[in-house]
């Protein structure tokens, strides 16, 4: 059995990118960890970072995630930047992602 760890980081109210483009990426999921604070990601070209709790693509409630793959979501909106945003304070947020091919 393989153990792997989710890598983990504290995002803020300032937009930030999460994961970067990624034309091998097969899959990813983004966990949001705190209790009480909502999150929100957009998928973005590379340079842009307009992510906001207004404009986004998607809202990761207090405890939700959102898991996205090639086979269901299409190769495009899986390879592009992710970034992120906090609606408020420092939640944490666990993430992870896949490739076509192993480096």
């Amino acid at each position: 059995m393989i153990n792997i760890t989710m890598p983990s980081r504290t995002i803020t109210d300032s937009a930030a990118e999460l994961l970067p483009q990624n034309m091998l990426r097969k899959s990813f999921i983004v966990q949001n960890e705190d209790a009480a604070i909502n999150v929100f990601i957009s998928f973005e070209k590379p340079n842009n970072t307009t992510v906001s709790t207004t404009s986004h693509d998607h809202r990761i409630a207090p405890g939700g995630s959102i898991a996205v793959n090639t086979d269901t979501d299409g190769k495009e909106q899986i390879t592009e930047r992710i970034t992120i945003i906090a609606a408020s304070g420092t939640p944490l947020v666990s993430f992870f992602e896949t490739e076509e091919n192993r480096r």
